[in-house]
């Protein structure tokens, strides 16, 4: 068929089509049961309108708008959050993935300038000095109030940045931990794992740190903790001051509060007593106790009597314990012996998880650790990942919460690159100020990001829209 008759086919139905439309009747006809209908021309060249944008947008309100981008944006830092808790090396492991472990804890840090606060810090020779501890004590000073050291030796045997101390008269000091012939007699070794036996002596202290310290360098509280009943004097600036005496448990607790403050204070022992530790406090905010064993692992602490700990634990407001162990254990783990040092690491938590219920636990792990063997080539210990695995699985299986300073460090090898860095020592395996000053507040740093996390899942930091495009989330 032509072309021309195509279209002129085409044409003559569409006509007929359209003549259809204007004759047919606008209700239609009905045939029995049914009823026939056809659009009218109208209809049938009508072009259906697009909806615009604006029509669209027009249907909420700005309320309601404002509630759908104030929603997108929670959406946005919540998963911010998770991600952080996910895949960041300095994260927390948290006990069952339990994204509230900590929020006991930041209630009562928030709580602690009219609330005392305590947060205690054991660990091995990696602590020692107040490195570490003293530099979380600071943050936490200076953001949630608080002053003084906390508790201390009566006799320091390892200098510290933080007290300077000496011990006159005849003493002697056993320890839970280190070599065997400093063992007591029966394990009354108190909080500290240590116990000094003072005859007739008199104990000097006076605080210092600079600025790195500075909240250290004063407290307005003493507590000197005792085995059994004592005669001591204390003297501060000169004056005697009183000391009130409470019995609580197997200890024996002497406090004195401070009008104004002092930087030092002496400590006259009238006869004999077995002091267990000297506690220089802020009467309100926080405090860290540093608590380091050269050479301890960890287990040691399952020797001593708990009834040398249970009051100091039940008295004082202790909302964190951080047990920081497992280096001294490195060198003679193998993966043979990993399942039996898991066991012991375990009890230990579960030993402190009962003398503090209402405290939260953090174990942090041990550092990258190496050595260099005769060809001069410095090798991390090949059985550390494991170490750390097995002491992560230890926290959390005993309720706690796993920090791991390995990944923090950047893994295996990571130790020959802080020593050139001068963050570790020629030993490979201890920080120098520098890089334990770096450990501390990368752990601070931590700590405070779950804080600003607690707050945004309790409310307490509102989510807002920025007047420029950017959107952010109150003091993060």
């Amino acid at each position: 068929m032509k072309p021309r008759y195509i279209v002129v086919f085409i044409l003559s139905l569409l006509a007929g089509l359209a003549l259809l439309c204007m004759l047919f009747p606008k209700g239609g006809i009905r045939i029995g049961d049914m009823t026939l209908r056809f659009p009218a021309l109208a209809e049938a060249l009508a072009v259906p309108e697009e909806p615009s944008d604006t029509d669209s947008v027009a249907v909420l309100s700005p309320e309601e708008v404002m509630e759908q981008r104030l929603a997108a944006l929670k959406t946005e830092k919540m998963e911010e959050f998770n991600l952080y808790c996910q895949t960041d090396p300095a994260r927390l492991y948290l006990p069952d993935n339990d994204e509230t472990y900590l929020d006991a804890f930041f209630e009562k840090m928030q709580n602690a300038k009219s609330k005392h606060l305590r947060i205690v810090h054991y660990g091995d020779s990696q602590i020692e000095c107040d490195r570490i501890s003293g530099i979380l004590r600071q943050e936490f000073q200076e953001e949630f109030g608080g002053c003084g050291v906390g508790l201390i030796p009566a006799l320091q045997t390892v200098p510290t940045y933080t007290t300077s101390q000496s011990l006159s008269g005849e003493a002697s000091q056993y320890m839970a931990f280190g070599p065997a012939d400093l063992r007591g007699s029966n394990n009354f070794y108190g909080p500290m794992a240590k116990r000094t036996e003072v005859y007739g002596g008199t104990i000097n202290i006076s605080a210092r740190g600079g600025k790195d310290y500075s909240h250290s360098c004063s407290f307005n509280k003493v507590t000197i903790l005792t085995k059994d009943a004592a005669d001591l004097t204390l003297t501060v600036k000169g004056d005697t001051v009183r000391l009130d005496s409470a019995n609580v448990g197997e200890m024996y607790f002497y406090t004195a509060q401070l009008a104004g403050g002092a930087s030092a204070a002496t400590v006259r022992v009238n006869g004999h007593a077995s002091i267990l530790g000297i506690q220089l406090d802020g009467s309100r905010g926080v405090n860290v106790d540093n608590l380091p064993m050269r050479g301890c692992s960890g287990p040691e602490l399952l020797n001593i009597n708990r009834a040398s700990m249970r009051p100091f634990f039940a008295r004082e407001n202790i909302g964190l314990i951080l047990l920081q162990y497992g280096g001294n254990s490195v060198p003679y783990l193998s993966k043979a012996k990993l399942e039996a040092h898991k066991e012991r690491m375990k009890s230990m938590i579960s030993m402190f998880r009962q003398m503090a219920p209402e405290a939260k636990i953090i174990f942090i792990g041990p550092s990258d650790m190496a050595n260099v063997d005769t060809t001069g080539a410095v090798s991390s210990y090949s059985v550390l990942p494991e170490v750390v695995k097995t002491l992560r699985e230890a926290a959390n299986e005993s309720g706690a919460a796993f920090w791991n300073m390995y990944e923090v460090m950047g893994g295996k090898g990571s130790m020959a690159k802080w020593v050139h860095s001068g963050l570790a020592g020629s030993d490979y395996v201890h920080f120098t100020p520098a890089g334990a000053k770096k450990m501390a507040h990368i752990l601070y740093e931590t700590l405070q990001f779950y804080y600003k996390f607690y707050r945004f899942r309790s409310g307490q930091d509102k989510v807002e829209l920025p007047e420029e495009d950017s959107l952010i989330v109150d003091s993060l």
